[in-house]
């Protein structure tokens, strides 16, 4: 039996000081990979908790890829492959805790553009009539002001457990600029894999960049490892907190895999692409990739557009002191994307936590949605044929439907139906290598992203006819 004392939880809640003490005993091997945990019942009478705590705390293990839930049968300890343990300092785990709980464009804004474009301009006012005029109208340097790069560290403390140096944070203008900064970096023998199913107009920068791509299929716990080996690949682009348009979320023995595989040749390099890690909808962040680089192989790259919108195109990166030299000695003759006004009105945003309000209420709005969407969908007379797929890990779900349908024929019975076509997009469409053969009974996906959907939308959705006569 597992034995805590939970009254040492200090300022933590009794679910998330559980998950450390379990996870910290998973990786340093207190915790045999295979071995059963107790059940919820028994593990709480053991330690005074209620099962809801412990419930918690085997959510996010399972979440995060620590621990398996098998039907019937209860929690198993997963195998993590051979790295350095690492186990987060008290400093940083008390960092993440603190934050709480056509194709898609990555960039669209979250929801209640309207309550961004306010905060967005009431900071541009106060920027410019409060800032001094040197701050804001000389040019910034091209890493970005160091005033919002030193706000970029602390939020990125506060919310995601990294502890960076305000020196290796490059900002730009919008994700893509910093996409094809990364292939100008890796210079023409740049060879990068990409996740398959996975986000096209990353293939369309890496390409038009000059670089080779390869196309990854993707597993339960994320990107497959004989895959990638195969690829040929030197860089690996991949979104292991929610991965688009999957949702699948990369488990702790994968991403242990995936540093193995960085650090075992020299100029190998994972970046890793955290666009929407501020939304997951349920239960704790899941940490980042990044947060076990020992080696120096991971670029860690963010944007604000999600949550602020498209219009603001801002996103930044942590570079490895390694690549930062590089950016340095090879593309420190840019001069900055982003104005210096832009830059220090989400310095002050952030500084001043509006940001960190903003996203709660966008994220609760989401949530809110998406219970509503949920809801309605398990109410249908046909809800055995309807499956929810990843509905916490970010801002979309997938789903699932068994019928003889087409995906693209019920697509455009959506449409017809009034709903934009952002609102139900065929999972299909970002798969590079199409599935063959006779798919007629094969489940039909499709990515459902909550901000293209309002109480309306829920409704026309929800009563959608997935059967039906063709639509040829």
């Amino acid at each position: 039996m597992l034995d805590y004392d939970m009254a040492a939880h200090g300022s933590e809640s009794l679910y998330g000081y559980l998950y450390q003490r379990i996870r910290d005993d998973i990786v340093e091997g207190e915790i045999a990979a295979g071995s059963r945990l107790p059940s919820k019942r028994s593990l709480a009478e053991h330690l005074g908790v209620s099962v809801a705590t412990v419930e918690g705390a085997y959510g996010q293990l399972v979440a995060e890829g620590y621990v398996s839930a098998r039907a019937r049968s209860g929690y198993y300890a997963c195998d993590l492959p051979g790295m350095v343990a690492y186990v987060a300092s008290p400093q940083v785990d008390a960092a993440v805790h603190a934050s709480g709980d056509s194709q898609t464009d990555l960039s669209r804004p979250a929801g209640a553009s309207l309550d961004a474009a306010r905060l967005w301009s009431r900071a541009l006012r106060q920027t410019l009539t409060c800032e001094p005029e040197e701050e804001v109208f000389c040019p910034a340097p091209a890493q970005g002001t160091l005033r919002l790069r030193r706000a970029i560290a602390a939020h990125l403390r506060q919310t995601r457990g990294l502890v960076v140096d305000p020196a290796r944070i490059v900002v730009g203008a919008g994700a893509q600029m910093l996409d094809v900064m990364i292939a100008q970096l890796m210079g023409q023998a740049g060879v990068f894999a990409l996740e398959d199913p996975g986000y096209v107009r990353l293939t369309r920068i890496y390409e038009a960049c000059g670089c080779g791509v390869r196309h990854v299929p993707l597993d339960g716990r994320g990107v497959q490892m004989a895959g990638l080996e195969a690829s040929g690949a030197n860089v690996l682009h991949l979104m292991p907190s929610h991965q688009f348009p999957t949702g699948l979320v990369t488990s702790i023995s994968r991403r242990y895999e995936l540093m193995g595989w960085a650090s075992a040749q020299e100029g190998r390099w994972l970046v890793e692409d955290d666009y929407d890690c501020e939304f997951r909808l349920a239960g704790r962040p899941v940490p980042a990739l990044a947060s076990i680089d020992a080696d120096g192989r991971v670029i860690y790259t963010n944007t604000f557009s999600k949550s602020m919108g498209a219009a603001l195109r801002l996103a930044y990166m942590v570079l490895p002191e390694e690549m930062m030299e590089r950016y340095s000695r090879e593309l420190g003759f840019y001069s900055s994307t982003v104005s210096s006004v832009q830059q220090v009105a989400l310095a002050r945003i952030l500084e001043g936590g509006d940001y960190e309000r903003h996203v709660a209420r966008v994220r609760k709005r989401c949530r809110d949605l998406r219970d509503e969407l949920v809801g309605a969908l398990r109410a249908r007379p046909d809800a055995g044929r309807i499956g929810i797929e990843q509905a916490d890990a970010g801002l979309h779900l997938v789903l699932r439907v068994d019928t003889k349908a087409s995906e693209e024929e019920i697509a455009v019975r959506a449409v017809a139906a009034g709903l934009p076509e952002a609102c139900l997009v065929p999972l299909s469409r970002y798969a590079f290598e199409r599935a063959g053969g006779d798919r007629s009974g094969a489940a039909r996906r499709f990515v459902v992203p909550y901000d293209a959907l309002d109480p309306t939308r829920v409704a026309i959705l929800a009563s959608l006819a997935f059967d039906g006569p063709s639509l040829k």
